[in-house]
């Protein structure tokens, strides 16, 4: 066995090993003629430079604007932290998604919430990068990307905050056919992070998915229905899904059928789907 090209004892392999906190370090292990040589990338970050990156995302939030520059300016302030160099990548590259996707969503003529933006793109970059990370900020960013792709398992799970948990849990008990609970779920506390780190976009669909779908929502759900052509498809599944049972609970059949509709070829809603019908038809039945 060899590390970095010196012959060295098991033992002392893992002590070497163990005590890395950056850098790339080559292993070659070779026995009986078989030669297979790995390589390890360290990167460690130390405690305070976390913290000190956190602070930097903090003074950016507290400073209500985002743009280019805040951004900028938020990498400069991080420099400092040099172990929690990944760290802040990831964070940056998340609010240079939500900033690719407000400009786009703001923009004069654009269409479907930021489509064509390459927000996801950052989305996907930051949530690769800070799925590694226990902290407030990572957990909030991966919470939200994931109630936005419709992943409600790992939304429920990942989040900090009581009100995407709770949506996102409806929408899976939905989803597969297990009990749920019509009940506003508006005001679940949610901590400011969600709030603060979530795009515009996502946090009206969050909005939308906590109302009451017992039928009482009327105004907001003609809001709901009037906004859905405009998402993107994992949002709208979610919002014609919300609009289908509130349509059914208010006895409006043709409206629940037909926001089911749009979902009928969904692969994500084709059990919700198969259970929804019969139940608008037994409704149908019953109020003749």
């Amino acid at each position: 066995m060899s590390i970095n090209g010196k012959t060295v004892f098991v033992g002392d392999a893992a002590e070497f090993l163990s005590s890395q906190r950056s850098g790339v370090v080559d292993v070659t292990l070779s026995n009986l003629g078989v030669v297979e040589t790995f390589q390890f990338e360290f990167a460690l970050a130390d405690m305070d430079d976390l913290d000190g990156v956190d602070a930097a995302l903090a003074r950016l939030v507290d400073g209500g604007e985002l743009s280019r520059r805040s951004i900028d300016d938020f990498i400069m302030r991080c420099k400092q932290h040099r172990t929690a160099a990944r760290y802040q990548s990831g964070l940056a590259n998340y609010l240079y998604g939500v900033l690719a996707r407000e400009d786009a969503a703001g923009a004069e003529g654009s269409e479907r919430s930021g489509e064509g933006s390459g927000y996801e793109g950052k989305y996907d970059q930051a949530v690769g990068i800070l799925r590694s990370f226990d902290r407030p900020p990572a957990e909030a960013i991966c919470g939200i990307v994931a109630f936005h792709y419709n992943q409600f398992e790992r939304a429920m799970t990942k989040t900090k905050s009581q009100r995407v948990a709770e949506v996102s849990i409806r929408f899976q008990a939905l989803l597969k056919g297990e009990s749920w609970l019509p009940d506003a779920l508006s005001q679940s506390p949610h901590p400011s992070l969600d709030v603060a780190l979530s795009d515009s976009v996502i946090e009206q669909v969050l909005r939308w998915s906590a109302l009451p779908l017992d039928g009482t929502a009327a105004d907001d759900m003609a809001e709901l229905a009037a906004n859905i052509g405009s998402q993107r498809p994992y949002d709208a599944l979610k919002l014609h899904l919300a609009a289908a049972e509130h349509a059914l609970a208010l006895g409006d059949l043709p409206a629940a059928l037909r926001h089911a509709e749009s979902l009928r070829h969904s692969r994500l809603s084709e059990k919700w789907y198969t259970n929804f019908r019969p139940r608008v038809q037994r409704q149908g039945v019953l109020k003749k």
